[in-house]
């Protein structure tokens, strides 16, 4: 794998406007929505069923733009502070075939247990018609074990390519949980473009 390039937190790369810092300040407000989408979503009594086999919550908001939430451990999810935080931005291609990406999605909802740290998932669509995902955990290190997880790598490796022309996978934290959703703090961005070979990669640090 090709080393990252290193940016600085205002550098712009010409010919990737993908990776330019004010997706980062957007990136921002989207997760910060999304993670409050959790608090909302989890107190309508109507929406939500936590009962054993139960099917993720699909819904639109009031402005009419889907949403998927994955409550894969309510209780820790709403128990613990400091929760690590991953968002993933990607841009598909023109033409994009999005049938190898939701088959890898019914792949992962059967090994979301076998992830003892993973704590939810959501998935939203953007005005834009691509979507974002927000994905909760206890830690670092269950981020860590869920990335080098076999289904991820395989999903990494094998679909997002064909998929997506590049993709911001953003990594921050929920320093009081989600009893403060607007205080979701961003870390580092990491950067990969697609249509170079190999792949483009870079990472900023925030």
């Amino acid at each position: 794998m090709n080393e990252p390039s290193i940016l600085s937190a205002n550098e712009s790369v010409p010919g990737r406007s993908f990776s330019d810092p004010q997706h980062g300040l957007e990136d921002l407000q989207i997760m910060r929505s999304m993670a409050q989408q959790l608090v909302d979503t989890y107190d309508d009594p109507v929406v939500c069923d936590f009962t054993p086999g139960s099917r993720p919550v699909c819904q639109s908001d009031k402005q009419g733009r889907f949403f998927r939430i994955y409550y894969i451990q309510p209780g820790l999810l709403f128990e613990l502070h400091k929760l690590t935080v991953v968002g993933f931005f990607g841009q598909k291609r023109p033409n994009a075939n999005i049938k190898p990406l939701l088959e890898a999605d019914k792949k992962f909802e059967e090994t979301f247990h076998a992830h003892p740290g993973l704590l939810s998932l959501s998935t939203a669509r953007l005005p834009d018609g691509d979507f974002a995902n927000l994905v909760l955990f206890t830690s670092s290190e269950a981020k860590d074990n869920w990335n080098y997880s076999p289904q991820h790598y395989d999903l990494v490796a094998k679909v997002s390519p064909p998929y997506y022309r590049s993709i911001r996978l953003n990594n921050g934290l929920l320093p009081r949980g989600l009893d403060a959703p607007e205080e979701l703090i961003l870390e580092r961005t990491r950067y990969i473009d697609y249509g170079t070979d190999p792949p483009w990669r870079a990472l900023r640090e925030l």
